[in-house]
């Protein structure tokens, strides 16, 4: 176990030069560029208070999970090491399993669980639990475990966003399918053609994965507060706002509120 925590002990090293910056950081610009792991995730749990209280509080949770990664991130880019690996993807999985118990859409359960939430999240849990003792025996299925579950995630959003005729809604689903794609080339780029990139001296794809996968991963979570909202608490008015300044629909961070406060959630 000892030598798994030591600094170069993963398998996986990214295209950037090892301790070219500082001695003690083995990748530093893809360390640094977790950054705003730790600033969005505050912000997004002040703008979602609203939908928080009087719709689905564990939202936070989400906030708090994303917080996790990039820390873990930032330990696994810094040292290289296989604890640090497994940190990092395995929070990435909880994440995803955390978002899909939350706010996957009762319609799309198996009919054995009759729309029951409460049991679609033991299950979830389980999966989760499941996942994460896999990730640590068999390191190497790891990214076809995340793939596993976020390529339903991708599919659910497309499926969500033709059934809604907000046109606000509809644009910001675009955007962050189009956000996805990007960041996972960025991925793939950086892992395959590391050679080509160092010809042209820019080994830093990475950096930009960490910085589109955040975003995607922030607008994907308040589409599916949005969807949430709209198929459980209708009566509600859940709207998509942007901060902050709401006609900044281009560069503002998108945020669920409702306009009817003053109505009272179904039990």
């Amino acid at each position: 176990m000892l030598k798994d925590l030591t600094p170069g002990s993963s398998e996986i090293d990214w295209c950037e030069d090892n301790y070219s910056v500082f001695p003690f950081i083995a990748e530093f610009y893809n360390t640094i560029s977790n950054a705003l792991f730790f600033v969005f995730p505050p912000l997004m749990w002040a703008l979602s208070k609203e939908y928080a209280q009087r719709v689905n509080p564990s939202i936070n949770l989400i906030w708090l999970l994303l917080m996790v990664v990039g820390a873990c991130s930032v330990y696994f880019h810094s040292t290289l090491s296989l604890v640090g690996q497994l940190l990092d993807e395995v929070a990435i999985l909880w994440v995803v399993l955390c978002g899909a118990g939350l706010w996957f859409p009762r319609r799309y359960y198996p009919r054995v669980l009759n729309g029951n939430r409460k049991v679609f999240r033991i299950i979830i849990t389980i999966l989760t639990l499941c996942g994460t003792v896999i990730a640590f025996v068999k390191p190497w299925l790891n990214s076809f475990l995340m793939m596993l579950f976020i390529v339903p995630g991708v599919i659910t959003l497309y499926l969500e966003l033709k059934r809604v005729h907000c046109p606000r809604v509809t644009r910001l689903g675009r955007t962050n399918l189009c956000l996805w794609v990007l960041a996972t080339t960025c991925w793939v780029l950086d892992r395959l053609f590391c050679d080509f990139w160092l010809l042209v001296s820019f080994p830093y794809l990475h950096c930009f994965w960490h910085i589109l996968v955040l975003v995607a991963s922030y607008s994907s979570v308040m589409l599916f507060a949005y969807f949430d909202a709209m198929n459980e608490f209708p009566e509600m008015g859940p709207v998509l706002r942007y901060w902050p300044k709401d006609h900044y629909t281009n560069f503002g961070i998108p945020y669920v509120t409702l306009k009817c406060v003053s109505a009272k959630p179904k039990e």
